[in-house]
């Protein structure tokens, strides 16, 4: 528990006991209206105690510490989801980006209020036409230099703001993304603070908000869709850090290319891409406790004329749940590096941090929706009770998957990122370094499929960290070779960079998991290493040595294809799993309760104590 917790273990530790308080019984009516007001409270309750503001400058009612408020989201996932998003729209989006894509006046005007959940807020950014295409979104603000004002328009329906958080009822303002159109010339997408509601929560003039209505999960959440006919703000409404309008009424920024100003500006709010996959971890954890403390007491079928046993001892019930709980651990770790990474950013970082922030948001919530399926159907009937709460984990955290970038678009972004990397590399190295580079990468190729490593099944090869590191980097290193080599060939033969891409966009989705797959190896090795307790390293070995040859079972096919292995090989790496699971399997429910989920937000009563 200390070494998950690591240095937020005192926050954590305030938000477990606040959790635990009456408060925050879980509402159990049907009302969706009471279930949003019930949220709201919640988020009030938060907000009292300064976590809300957190992040905030000490100026603003903060503390400045945005490693408490990605530790605060994450322990907050143990509770109700809604309540999560919510609180992630309110204080994450609404108030990170009037902080980051603002000045100082921004900051003196809103924070406080926003911190303190005084002034509720929306994000608004995703229109019903363009989704994931930022840059395309229709949505104007045009400059008028008589009377210095911004007027936002939604020039038809389709251009419309879409699945707003806190835009169906409670939100007040809101951060709109639209184009800048000063003098009849389009300046591309900036960001304003808009009205959308007075005090008492009357929608402004020329705002029509509508409900998205009921959705699969999170209901707690009032998501809107909100269209614009002439609302009119003042020029200092607009979020001027990377762009502005001078007294002169011309367009202003220290950031003269268009594209990189528009990155600059979405990378500032790239927190949202860590916080949701830190949250579905700790949904996939509580999935994980019920479902092994259950599997851990339920008894069925044994020898004949003996008692019956534990289902967790059935190698089928091992081989579900023991790969999925060293996941969980190896993605903890991985989330963890990713948030120091971020904490700890350089503006020449920020391309990699970026890449693998999309890697891993896409990486970690598909596997808690996996997960959390294996875990409902592990534990039968009673994962679909509802009093078990398997099935609001997995409604409230489906569409984890698809918000904050949907992950199929983000793994691509990942791929672009490396082929950049990759050119670089080569752009950077000369013709003796090219050399040197291909003549030590076949040496590379050579010692690690050499027969004898091919066909190797030794316990101690296959419990080898290094053989582990090599087989993920070499796969990564081809794979991103061979996507590189394909759109280069699809360039030459005269297609256009966007087909070339369509083309590849398989081949860019497995670079992107290659990748991130590598990463989350290397981390989990390296918190291995310089783990000092032993007790802690001997589990966290196994579970390391199970996260990486489940990887490569999954990925057998491919190592098969390429010669990296021999069918004996793949066979043998099938029967260490097996026996990995049986060792974990002994120290399933202590690694469960490491996670220390509160009892009452856990709430399922086929896994109490």
């Amino acid at each position: 528990s200390e070494l998950l917790d690591g240095k937020n273990r005192v926050v954590i530790r305030k938000v477990k006991t606040i959790l635990s308080d009456p408060e925050f019984e879980y509402y159990k009516g049907e009302s969706t209206a009471e279930y949003r007001e019930q949220v709201l409270k919640w988020c009030q309750y938060l907000a009292d105690q300064g976590f809300g503001s957190m992040a905030y400058p000490e100026a603003f009612g903060g503390q400045d510490d945005m490693a408490s408020y990605f530790a605060i989201m994450e322990t907050l996932s143990y509770h109700d989801l809604s309540m999560v998003i919510k609180f992630g729209v309110q204080f994450g989006l609404w108030g990170m980006s009037v902080y980051f894509l603002g000045t100082e006046k921004h900051h003196q005007r809103y924070l406080k209020d926003v911190g303190s959940l005084e002034l509720p807020g929306c994000f608004a950014m995703t229109e019903t036409g363009h989704g994931s295409n930022v840059k395309g979104i229709e949505t104007t603000a045009t400059y008028h230099h008589s009377n210095k004002t911004l007027v936002i328009n939604t020039p038809h329906h389709g251009a419309g703001k879409e699945y707003i958080g806190n835009a169906a009822v409670h939100g007040r303002m809101a951060t709109v993304f639209a184009k800048l159109i000063i003098d009849e010339v389009d300046y591309g997408v900036n960001a304003f603070v808009v009205p959308l509601r007075d005090e008492e929560g009357n929608t402004v003039s020329g705002v029509l908000i509508e409900d998205c209505g009921h959705k699969m999960g999170l209901n707690g959440v009032d998501n809107g869709k909100i269209w614009f006919d002439q609302v009119v703000i003042p020029v200092e409404n607009m979020l001027d850090k990377f762009a502005s309008i001078d007294a002169d009424g011309n367009f202003k920024s220290p950031i003269t290319s268009d594209n990189r100003r528009f990155f600059t500006m979405l990378g500032t709010l790239v927190g949202g891409r860590i916080g949701i996959p830190r949250s579905g971890l700790s949904a996939m954890k509580s999935g994980l406790t019920i479902a092994i403390r259950y599997g851990d007491k339920r008894r069925q079928f044994g020898p004949e004329n003996g008692a019956e046993v534990p289902i967790l001892n059935y190698r089928t019930h091992q081989r579900r749940l023991m790969p999925l709980l060293a996941e969980s651990y190896a993605i903890h770790f991985s989330l963890q590096y990713l948030t120091d990474r971020f904490l700890d950013r350089s503006e020449e970082d920020m391309q990699e941090i970026e890449a693998m922030a999309a890697g891993l948001k896409s990486f970690a919530t598909w596997r808690t929706t996996h997960a959390l399926q294996e875990c409902r159907e592990a534990c039968g009937g009673k994962g679909y009770l509802s009093e078990n709460r398997i099935d609001r984990l997995k409604n409230d955290t489906d569409v984890y998957t698809t918000f904050e970038g949907d992950n199929t678009v983000l793994m691509q972004l990942v791929a672009k990122s490396r082929l950049s990397e990759f050119k670089k590399e080569f752009s950077d190295i000369n013709l003796f370094g090219v050399l040197s580079y291909v003549a030590s990468q076949a040496k590379t190729s050579l010692s690690e499929m050499n027969p004898i490593t091919v066909r190797n099944t030794d316990p101690e090869h296959l419990l080898d960290f290094e053989f582990y590191l090599n087989a993920f980097r070499y796969r990564e290193r081809d794979i991103l070779t061979s996507a590189a080599r394909r759109i280069k060939k699809h360039l030459d033969n005269g297609m256009d960079s966007f087909d070339a891409f369509n083309q590849t966009q398989y081949h860019m989705v497995n670079v992107g998991f290659a990748y991130i797959e590598r990463l989350i190896l290397e981390q989990f090795i390296a918190q291995v290493r310089k783990t000092e307790d032993e007790g802690c390293k001997s589990i966290l070995t196994k579970l390391c040595q199970l996260f990486a040859l489940s990887q490569m079972e999954k990925n057998k096919g491919w190592y098969l294809e390429h010669d990296y292995m021999a069918g004996a090989k793949t066979k043998a790496i099938r029967k260490m799993i097996n026996q990995l699971c049986l060792e974990v399997r002994e120290n399933a429910v202590p690694l469960v309760n490491a996670f220390e989920i509160p009892e009452s937000c856990l709430a399922a009563p086929i896994a109490t104590k």
